[in-house]
Parts: C-alpha cells; structure tokens; sequence
C-alpha cells in the first residue's frame, strides 16, 4: 500500500513538473525573436556602427547588447510591427533600449 501510494505521488509530481517546464518554455518563448531575425538585427546594427565610426568591438558589445534586450521585448511580428508603423515611431520604442546599451558599452 506504502509503494502504490508513493509512486502516485511520484506520478502526480513528475506530472506537476512537466506542467512546470512546459509553461516556462512558452513563457520564455512568448517574447523572443527567431535565430535569423536576431541575427539579421545583428548584422544591420554591426555594419551600421562601424560604417558610423564606431570600433569594432564597441559595435560588438553594443549590438550584442542591444539585440538581446529587444529579443526580450519582442517577437518578430511585433517587431515587424514597429517597422510597419514608421522610423519616427519605430525610434521612439526602441530608443530607451539602444541608450541603455550605449551607456553600458561606452
């Protein structure tokens, strides 16, 4: 009796752990670029830095920086989004991130 009663308690708890992981997953996933979208922002932000005159490196940090925070932000329809409603529009949302950058690369 002692056993089957444990293993339903092990059963329930695995079942409440997967149900965990699950919604952590989505949860994580709910504001986050795709690979190719993170990768593409990448490159536009790098080869925009230094044809500006920024280092290397400094484009390397600061484009590092600023790609993750907006993969944490948005998806790509949302970002998609943004771009749709116009640059004027699309700076003002994305600014405070790309000054949060700037300030913790320089």
């Amino acid at each position: 009796m002692y056993d089957m009663w444990k293993s339903k308690r092990f059963f329930r708890l695995m079942k409440k752990l997967l149900l965990v992981i699950i919604t952590i997953t989505l949860v994580e996933n709910a504001f986050a670029l795709s690979g190719s979208r993170k990768n593409i922002e990448y490159q536009t932000c790098y080869t925009a830095s230094v044809n500006d005159g920024a280092s290397k490196s400094f484009a390397k940090a600061y484009c590092s920086c600023f790609v993750n925070d907006i993969d944490g932000k948005y998806t790509d329809k949302q970002l998609d989004a943004l771009v749709d409603r116009g640059m004027d529009y699309m700076m003002s949302q994305i600014r405070p991130i790309a000054k949060k950058c700037y300030d913790k690369t320089s």
